[in-house]
C-alpha cells in the first residue's frame, strides 16, 4: 500500500491543465507533489505550487486508469532530501541547494512561459536564477519577483538533461 495519495489537483484559471501526483507534503500554503507524467505514467521529478491557486482537488480512485496504470507500473513515489516548503522562498532555496537547476513558472504573469536555471539568490522578494536556455547554453542572471512564482519543478527529467547538456 502507498504512503502518499494520488491526487488531480485544478488550478484554473491560473493554469488549464491538472496537476496529477503523489502528495507528499503539505502545509497551509504550500504542496509538494511528485508528478506523474501522462504519457508514459512514470514519475517526473517533484512540483511545488500555491494552494491558494488550487480550485479544487480529489483523490484518484483505484479503479481510475492514472491510478490503474501507477500500480501496474509500480510506482513509488519518495519525497526529495532537504526540501523545505514552510515558505516559497523556503521551497526555492531548498530545491536550489539540493537541485542543479529549478523551473520556475509565472503563470498569472506570462502563461504557457517558464524559466530554467541555477538558483543563485533568494531574497526576501525575489529569486535570482542564471538562466539556461533550451539549447543548454548559459545566459544571463535574472531576478523573478517571489509573489509572480506559482509553481517550482526540479529533478525532472528536462532539468536533469538541461544540467548534463550544459558547458560548465
Amino acid at each position: 500500500m502507498n504512503a502518499f495519495p494520488l491526487l488531480e489537483f485544478d488550478r484554473r484559471p491560473v493554469s488549464q491543465y491538472h496537476l496529477v501526483g503523489f502528495a507528499l507534503t503539505w502545509n497551509e500554503e504550500l504542496t509538494l507533489i511528485q508528478p506523474v507524467e501522462d504519457q508514459q505514467f512514470l514519475l517526473n521529478g517533484y512540483t511545488i505550487f500555491r494552494n491558494a491557486d488550487v480550485r479544487r482537488w480529489r483523490p484518484i480512485p483505484k479503479d481510475e486508469f492514472t491510478a490503474r496504470a501507477a500500480a501496474l507500473h509500480k510506482l513509488r513515489p519518495r519525497s526529495p532530501d532537504k526540501i523545505s516548503i514552510t515558505s516559497i522562498r523556503q521551497a526555492l532555496s531548498s530545491a536550489g541547494k539540493a537541485f542543479p537547476l529549478v523551473t520556475i513558472h509565472t503563470e498569472r504573469a506570462k502563461r504557457g512561459v517558464c524559466y530554467v536555471g541555477r538558483v543563485l539568490r533568494v531574497s526576501q522578494r525575489a529569486l535570482t536564477l542564471l538562466d539556461i536556455s533550451p539549447e543548454a547554453e548559459w545566459n544571463d542572471e535574472e531576478s523573478y519577483l517571489l509573489k509572480d512564482i506559482t509553481l517550482i519543478d526540479f529533478g525532472g527529467t528536462y532539468e536533469r538533461l538541461l544540467a548534463r547538456m550544459a558547458r560548465k
